[in-house]
């Protein structure tokens, strides 16, 4: 009995070893992955060349007064297994309705501070940047069939995503910044 229980064991053993050093292994690549900071772009926003189509008057969180949904039918109705509990108030914020400047698409948080959003195309590819505080963020970089992405920045006000081709011969790059008190940004390519 005892000679068939050590080799389990030591599978166990290599199992719980080897989930531990992927976890560890895998802990900096899913943390650049979804950077904390981001903000879920429609797709409306991300389709302009350069510029963000803004829909102002809508609220930065769906709004709707309790008990106005329309009621599921009773097919669809999943099945109650406890008592009907009332539903969760939720926390209805109205934020000023978003403005444009200069390409940038502004709202102003609860906390007053502005928020500022561009989309950027290129032929190498798209980008989303972020502005809020003075610190420069990517939204999403997606590039383009035969082109690679990457990005650098050495200081929290600015920010360089490049879209770099295949061969190496062409690039676009996005720079964006926080300087004089105002978001900029441009889109250079470089090469063939």
């Amino acid at each position: 009995m005892r000679r068939a229980a050590v080799p389990v064991l030591l599978w166990c053993l290599a199992t719980a070893a080897s989930i531990a050093v992927a976890s560890l292994a895998l802990r900096p690549v899913l943390r650049t992955a979804v950077p904390s900071d981001s903000l879920p772009v429609p797709a409306a926003e991300a389709r302009g060349p350069g510029d963000l189509i803004p829909q102002p008057g809508l609220p930065s969180l769906p709004s709707s007064p309790a008990g106005s949904s329309p009621a599921a039918s009773p097919s669809a109705a999943a099945p109650r297994t406890s008592a009907a509990a009332p539903p969760p108030s939720a926390k209805v914020t109205t934020a000023a309705p978003a403005r444009v400047v200069d390409g940038w698409t502004v709202t102003t948080g609860g906390d007053g501070v502005d928020t500022y959003l561009r989309s950027f195309r290129s032929e190498g590819g798209d980008a989303v940047i972020r502005i809020r505080d003075g610190v420069v963020s990517v939204v999403t970089a997606t590039p383009r069939d035969g082109y690679s992405v990457s990005r650098a920045q050495t200081e929290p006000t600015r920010l360089v995503v490049q879209f770099i081709s295949a061969g190496g011969d062409a690039a676009y790059l996005v720079d964006a910044m926080w300087w004089q008190g105002a978001p900029h940004g441009t889109v250079t390519r470089i090469g063939a």
